[in-house]
């Protein structure tokens, strides 16, 4: 009984650590970092002249049991910056939001997974919102018109590897839904009749994958 009983432990315990080492195989775990250049649609300006940071960490899997597909899932935790400036002659306008995003992508690898491409969504919620006029004055009432969610925004990314670890991203990102309640001079998108102001953002950074 005794002799069973080891076995039956031993038996699972190495099942246990084949799942377990096969795990570890099916996913990888990166830390990235890098710079948001925004703008918003709608805010009657039309440059990329916002800096914003974006930092966080995400995770590439494959489904299935061939690890040599070029098909992978990407989930990513984000903190990122973003909003537009707006410098006329008779007005300026800073406008600084802050987000915490979490992107779901499909990615496809190239070049020996050296180069992966993706495209998906990036839901985020809006954790601090700062609109600061001429004279570095609070425009508390422009501050409270900001949502709290952008819901949909669609993203699309390039990521190159220059070692096993080291690599450079650039990715485009763009609001679907407004992420205004109110809207002075509203932009589109998709159809006419979506308007509002959507946040719109080149990013480019490094990561590092473990």
């Amino acid at each position: 009984m005794k002799r069973t009983l080891f076995f039956a432990i031993a038996f699972l315990a190495f099942h246990f650590s084949l799942y377990t080492l096969q795990a570890q195989e099916r996913f990888d775990v990166s830390v990235f970092g890098g710079l948001n250049f925004c703008q918003i649609d709608g805010d009657d300006a039309g440059s990329y002249s916002h800096l914003g940071l974006r930092a966080g960490v995400g995770t590439s899997f494959f489904f299935g049991w061939d690890e040599r597909t070029p098909w992978r899932m990407v989930v990513e935790l984000a903190f990122s910056q973003k909003g537009s400036r707006i410098v006329r002659d008779d007005f300026q306008r800073t406008i600084s939001l802050n987000y915490v995003e979490l992107p779901i992508m499909m990615s496809y690898t190239l070049l020996d997974r050296r180069l992966r491409l993706a495209a998906g969504v990036a839901p985020a919620v809006q954790v601090g919102a700062s609109v600061l006029d001429y004279g570095g004055e609070h425009n508390a009432a422009h501050e409270a018109n900001y949502k709290r969610f952008d819901y949909l925004p669609l993203v699309a990314s390039a990521r190159y590897l220059f070692t096993d670890n080291l690599g450079f991203e650039l990715r485009f990102q763009t609001s679907i839904l407004s992420i205004t309640e109110q809207n002075a001079h509203p932009a589109y998108r998709i159809v006419t009749s979506n308007t509002g102001s959507f946040n719109r953002a080149i990013s480019a950074g490094f990561s590092y994958t473990f």
